[in-house]
């Protein structure tokens, strides 16, 4: 979760009016991989939470069925 891209010289921009972006892995228990991510940014500095990141955490857990079979 990064509250201003601006600050942080990790973010890649993808879009110039990015102010805040959170991205959450999608990782199977079994093996630790990530195979996918939940990517959501904002135009809005400080726009996430910790509950928006708990929210989106559950959401990618909830998907896992989806893309994971036995």
């Amino acid at each position: 979760m990064v509250n201003d891209v601006s600050i942080d010289v990790r973010y890649l921009t993808a879009f110039g009016s990015t102010r805040s972006e959170i991205i959450i892995p999608v990782l199977p228990s079994q093996d630790g991989r990530v195979i996918g991510t939940i990517d959501v940014e904002s135009e809005h500095a400080n726009a996430f939470s910790q509950r928006d990141q708990d929210l989106l955490t559950e959401c990618a857990q909830a998907a896992l069925p989806l893309w994971v079979t036995d």
